[in-house]
């Protein structure tokens, strides 16, 4: 229980510390650094509204998504309501930000380079993201 409750503390970066960040490593002022964010958020939006994908090499892509119609429990009862398909916006991770996800495995990556192929084969199958090391799990 007390694991449960240490990750649900993180730390939350919003949209005006996004800001101050940027600036500060941009050398740019607060006002301007804010007209860039809503000009690049306004542009995503504007884009992924009209079918198109947005992509930032290493970051990510941002494209609209087809959900199809599916039928839940109703809260209130027994019956079963059908939820029309959709469209949804989606983002899939690009390489870079992925393994910021991962810092652990930019160190091992870079402390294996010299070391034999077996090595790094082994540590690079059993850290891949999403994957559980439990007995049997297979692929």
């Amino acid at each position: 229980m007390a694991a449960a409750s240490a990750e649900k503390t993180t730390t939350v970066v919003g949209k005006d510390e996004l800001i101050h960040q940027i600036a500060a490593r941009a050398g740019m002022n607060l006002k301007e650094t804010s007209k860039v964010i809503d000009a690049f958020t306004e542009v995503v939006r504007e884009d992924v509204s009209k079918g198109q994908e947005v992509r930032l090499m290493g970051f990510g892509t941002w494209n609209l998504r087809n959900v199809a119609p599916r039928k839940v429990k109703s809260i209130r009862g027994v019956n079963h309501i059908t939820i029309p398909s959709r469209k949804r916006v989606g983002f899939s991770v690009g390489a870079v930000l992925s393994q910021a996800a991962q810092p652990h495995k930019a160190k091992a990556t870079a402390s294996t380079s010299t070391s034999t192929s077996t090595s790094t084969s082994t540590s690079t199958s059993t850290n891949r993201p999403g994957m559980t090391n439990r007995p049997g799990a297979t692929r």
